[in-house]
């Protein structure tokens, strides 16, 4: 495989023997820079960043669990086929390349666009989410890509809307992380699916 200097890693842009990738296998490359992994299920070949969204774990250590790759560190789950984060603690998706069969190899093409919200699902009128930690902001979250569009309120002890605690108590106080909005999380579910009407999340502490 051909390697960029610059990182040392399998350029994906230049192609892969489909012989060095055995069924199962993640492995680490980049493509324009971008770091991701390759991996091989059966005859279905996918790419993908290469760092949870959560709290940037190596997904190429991680375990593959039918069309759904595991974070090594705190079990996020996210897509192989759209890099949707399908379970906690991650909220956002990885990137997703396209992939092309030539010949005996392998090609990353261009990068592909997040998964869509979800439309219109039916549910309730209202909800209540009780707790503005981790479990709840990962519930209002799911219920905004899911679909749900009406009113959404979050109850909490704290009087700050939801963050990410292991990042607060851990690397910033340590000053080994970099800053970030903390608040960036809430505002994403203070938007409805269609991300035209105002907003229908409010916050109660």
């Amino acid at each position: 495989m051909t390697q960029t200097p610059a990182t040392n890693k399998p350029d994906f842009r230049a192609g892969v023997p489909i012989r060095d990738l055995r069924d199962g296998s993640m492995t680490p490359g980049q493509a324009d820079g971008e770091e991701l992994v390759l991996v091989r299920r059966g005859n279905e070949f996918f790419a993908i960043g290469a760092h949870c969204t959560h709290y940037g774990g190596p997904l190429a250590e991680g375990l593959i669990v039918g069309d759904t790759v595991r974070c090594p560190w705190h079990h996020a789950c996210f897509s192989l086929r759209n890099g949707e984060a399908l379970r906690a603690p991650a909220l956002d998706p990885v990137p997703c390349w396209r992939v092309e069969k030539l010949g005996d190899k392998i090609f990353v093409r261009e990068k592909v666009p997040p998964p869509a919200p979800k439309r219109g699902a039916e549910g309730r009128s209202s909800v209540v989410i009780v707790g503005g930690g981790a479990a709840g902001l990962a519930a209002a979250d799911m219920l905004r890509r899911e679909g749900y569009g009406g009113p959404l309120t979050i109850v909490s002890a704290d009087a700050s809307p939801p963050v990410d605690r292991p990042n607060l108590s851990k690397d910033y106080m340590a000053g080994t992380a970099k800053r970030v909005d903390s608040s960036a999380a809430f505002r994403l579910l203070s938007r409805p699916p269609d991300r035209s009407s105002p907003s229908l999340t409010s916050f109660i502490a």
